[in-house]
């Protein structure tokens, strides 16, 4: 009977089945749901009234904070009398703000066309580096004026003028060349038929102008750096500036008077500097004058040129340095005259035309401007450079507001052009992975596996898809 009544519960289908797993203890299903009840009752009854509460304060631990009281007030739980309870603000002030840096943003979709340099400011940059690397042919027999130390020479005479002398009265040539010595550009004028120029006069003058580095590293002045004697001539070596041209070649007309106040701003600036080191200009017309625009093409660039050069070829005459600095001033005054009237006065210049001039300067422009130029021009004393700078002050925080403004716009193209490399960099890096020549024409390998997964971001980042208003790709 026993073993019958065993047989019979044996072949029933039991529902408090359960699955044993290693590690787990078998407990069977009537004492579990008596323990469940249990839990149940005890919290019913229990009293959750606690003495105090612990709350995790980030960089702290877990600090013990006294219980609240809050009480019912008519149209809910407020915290003190006269105070309404506000559910959402105890939820956002008892809220956990995890520690940790906050993750980026990610980045927006971008074209391949706003990446990198604009159409117009490519093409500028692509003239630059054309004019910077114009050499002459191998058969110009020009090219044997230029000394040893340099090549690719380039003559930068105007064509019509080659026989002409130049505005110091010898016999000069003007070349853009290549140093052999560190492969930078310079301009080098080489001076004929000059018998007052030693190599000791070249020494001393070279090495009083690179004493002055404040006038050597100055935006608005045109580095003097070499002064020799070679081939029975006089050699005059400056910085090389592509693209600029000088003030005389791009004088047509009057300008704007906000260009004319630029002009003026940066060639007093630049004056000044040279003039603090206790130099002088000896010059300063508008053919030694070069001016350029700037990569946005919204500002003019004045340097002022040829320094050194009349100190040199005037040596033995040992001028006063204050007197020739008050020359200076007297000739900014005929160069701003010559900037606004779109004529160019000099010392020499009729007395008419200097009337006439004089006139347009009042009728067209403001008082200031024609104040400050009849000042420098016809004063017997002309103001001291610092005088000058004083009494265009406000005009020269207009400038450097411009100044901000550009460098703010290259900053921009320069952060653009930092994404275009970065593009390539990664490009080229997928290419050497995916195509590897050892293995020729079978690009199988490069489909499975970690390569197959960068060959589909290639191809992600070189072909994008317009998806509605933006793109789906690099």
């Amino acid at each position: 009977m026993a073993m019958d009544g065993l047989g019979e519960s044996f072949g029933k289908l039991s529902t408090d089945a359960q699955e044993w797993r290693p590690g787990q203890s078998f407990v069977p299903s009537s004492q579990k749901e008596s323990a469940q009840r249990q839990q149940e009752r005890k919290y019913q009854h229990s009293d959750l009234k606690a003495t105090s509460v612990k709350e995790f304060v980030p960089g702290q631990g877990w600090t013990s904070q006294e219980p609240t009281t809050v009480t019912d007030g008519a149209f809910g739980p407020t915290h003190a009398e006269g105070e309404q309870y506000d559910p959402l603000r105890d939820l956002y002030e008892s809220a956990t703000i995890p520690a940790g840096p906050t993750p980026a943003p990610l980045p927006a979709f971008r074209s391949l066309h706003s990446i990198g340099f604009s159409d117009a400011l490519w093409r500028y940059h692509r003239e630059l580096a054309l004019e910077a690397h114009r050499q002459m042919e191998p058969t110009d027999p020009r090219r044997n004026a230029v000394p040893i130390p340099y090549y690719n020479a380039f003559c930068l005479d105007d064509p019509a003028n080659a026989t002409s002398s130049s505005s110091y009265g010898y016999p000069s040539n003007t070349f853009q060349v290549t140093s052999r010595e560190d492969g930078h550009l310079y301009c080098v004028r080489r001076f004929d038929n000059v018998r007052c120029v030693s190599p000791r006069i070249a020494a001393s003058v070279m090495e009083k102008w690179a004493k002055a580095a404040t006038v050597q590293e100055h935006p608005g002045i045109v580095p003097f750096y070499r002064c020799f004697m070679a081939q029975k001539a006089v050699f005059f070596v400056h910085q090389c500036i592509p693209g600029a041209r000088t003030l005389r070649e791009r004088l047509e007309g009057p300008l704007l008077e906000s260009v004319v106040w630029s002009a003026v701003v940066q060639l007093t600036s630049a004056i000044r500097a040279v003039h603090t080191s206790n130099l002088a200009v000896r010059g300063l017309e508008l053919r030694h004058v070069l001016s350029n625009t700037d990569a946005m093409g919204s500002r003019l660039r004045l340097r002022i040129n040829c320094l050194g050069v009349v100190d040199a070829l005037e040596f033995e005459a040992r001028k006063n340095t204050v007197e020739c600095q008050l020359e200076d001033i007297r000739s900014l005054g005929r160069l701003i005259l010559s900037i606004a009237t779109g004529t160019e006065v000099a010392a020499t210049t009729e007395h008419d035309v200097m009337n006439r001039c004089e006139a347009f300067l009042a009728q067209n422009y403001s008082r200031d401007l024609h104040g400050l130029t009849l000042t420098l021009v016809k004063s017997a004393r002309p103001p001291s450079i610092l005088e000058v700078g004083r009494a265009i002050a406000h005009r020269a925080l207009d400038e450097q507001d411009a100044a901000y403004v550009s460098f703010d716009k290259s900053e921009k193209v320069l952060s653009a052009e930092y994404e275009s490399g970065r593009m390539l960099r990664l490009m080229l890096k997928l290419a050497y992975v995916n195509e590897r020549p050892e293995f020729g024409p079978n690009r199988q390998w490069s489909q499975s596996g970690d390569c197959y997964v960068l060959s589909l971001f290639r191809d992600y980042g070189t072909f994008p898809a317009r998806i509605g208003r933006r793109f789906d790709g690099v």
